[in-house]
């Protein structure tokens, strides 16, 4: 094809669940053996340029037309196109390579998604996709995948990860996560405890350092992460961490799933430090209903500037 294509393209390819447009565009280009810009000449695209804070801009009819995909089915699959628009701040802030085994039977070259942010591994082929924390913002996996298998307590904190969305809802368990991704960095900084150690050996043996966006670093710490984030999520632990007599007590042993190596005492009552403090930030009574927490004025930021959570 030389041309903008002005009819259906006569390769089939339909979209994935969450993939990006942009990936979706190349993949037609691809599988139909065009030019990417002769499809976005025939749907009326804007251009693509190299920015999150970006909107592109096309006709979805036209769209429709050109794939044979129902109007309906594309807004469905592909967030970008969803009327009224999703809640973008509970997606990951950087689409993410897909896990290849799942997405090998879609032709047209590699499928970009924009992964919730609970979802960093697949489970299935034990391969990690993501990152350990909505505010964290490691590399994309792109050269090759993260095997996870030979490391079994990242692929169960995954799974318990997925476990505590279905039972306390996306919202809650992004402030949770949060919230434990903010004091493990407090805690280690730049430097690992024993366990991640460990994993790091494992998951790139040939590696003398790490980078603190390295994909593997992220893995590493994760399953401490989530066993801190499905404690403060409990309702008994947010009871305990809003009254003053026993709120130093639930910080302490949040803390304590953060590194089994380091033991945190409890403060005497009215005593803070900044980790305590770094805490409040993310435990603030309810206006209505005190026996629950809400995020304080904490901000999830995502690709796009108004992709954010109050």
């Amino acid at each position: 094809m030389t041309g903008a294509p002005t009819r259906r393209l006569p390769i089939p390819t339909p979209p994935v669940t969450w993939e990006t447009v942009t990936s979706y565009l190349e993949r037609l280009a691809a599988t139909n053996h065009t030019a990417v810009r002769d499809i976005e000449a025939a749907i009326d695209a804007s251009p693509n340029k190299v920015s999150y804070s970006h909107k592109r801009n096309f006709n979805l009819d036209k769209l429709s037309a050109l794939t044979g995909q129902p109007a309906d089915h594309l807004r469905r699959v592909l967030p970008e196109l969803r009327q009224p628009a999703p809640r973008w701040w509970l997606f990951q802030a950087f689409p993410r390579p897909a896990c290849p085994p799942c997405v090998r039977r879609h032709r047209g070259g590699p499928v970009h998604r924009y992964y919730p942010h609970h979802v960093t591994a697949c489970v299935k082929h034990n391969l990690w996709l993501g990152t350990r924390a909505p505010a964290a913002t490691a590399w994309p996996v792109t050269d090759h995948a993260i095997n996870i298998e030979r490391l079994p307590e990242i692929k169960s904190a995954q799974v318990r990860h997925r476990r505590l969305v279905r039972r306390y809802g996306q919202a809650a368990v992004l402030i949770a996560t949060r919230a434990a991704f903010d004091a493990w960095e407090h805690i280690h900084g730049r430097y690992l405890g024993h366990n991640q150690d460990r994993r790091l050996t494992v998951l790139q043996p040939a590696a003398h350092q790490h980078h603190l966006e390295d994909p593997a670093f992220h893995a590493a710490s994760y399953p401490e992460i989530v066993a801190a984030a499905n404690l403060f999520v409990t309702r008994r632990w947010q009871i305990q961490a809003t009254f003053p007599m026993t709120q130093n007590h639930a910080y302490a042993a949040f803390c304590n799933l953060l590194d089994l190596s380091i033991r945190y005492d409890p403060l005497p009552t009215g005593h803070r430090n900044r980790l305590t403090t770094l805490i409040d930030n993310h435990v603030r009574p309810h206006s209505t209903n005190h026996n629950m927490i809400t995020s304080a004025g904490i901000r999830y930021t995502g690709p796009r500037a108004g992709w954010t959570a109050q």
